[in-house]
């Protein structure tokens, strides 16, 4: 089963990294705005933890054979029999779900840092709201 979760997780590494770099590409196009930009990449965090718990939960025994990390392994190195896909369908989603909780905690820091940047002296949201509520 060792080799199934290596291939699972490098799957699942290069859509997060895929993600990443589309992630990284929006925020450098709104850096302009760090707030908004760190906001970009927390929403894309979130979006992506959500599809990969939605991948989790969708999965059963049979959707097991089309994924990327069973249809790479060799016939002789799949595990074999129902009991086989279950425990395969089982790392599977345990290498989805790591990855989802590793994209919602970077989503949780980059809104902190979202928020803190537009709470900060400098910051033209913040004093947007100041003088609209003394004006």
């Amino acid at each position: 089963m060792g080799a199934f979760r290596r291939l699972a997780f490098a799957a699942a590494a290069r859509d997060a990294g895929f993600v990443a770099l589309a992630a990284a590409t929006l925020m450098l196009a709104f850096s302009f705005a760090p707030a908004l930009s760190l906001s970009i990449g927390a929403n894309i965090a979130l979006m992506f933890a959500i599809f990969m718990i939605l991948r989790a939960v969708c999965l059963r025994d049979d959707s097991v054979e089309r994924t990327e990390a069973w249809l790479v392994l060799q016939a002789r190195e799949r595990p074999a029999g129902d009991m086989g896909r279950r425990l395969a369908r089982d790392e599977l989603q345990d290498v989805l779900l790591r990855f989802a909780k590793a994209a919602a905690a970077a989503a949780i820091l980059l809104y902190a840092a979202s928020l803190a940047v537009s709470l900060s002296v400098e910051s033209r949201s913040l004093h947007a709201v100041v003088t609209q509520s003394h004006g």
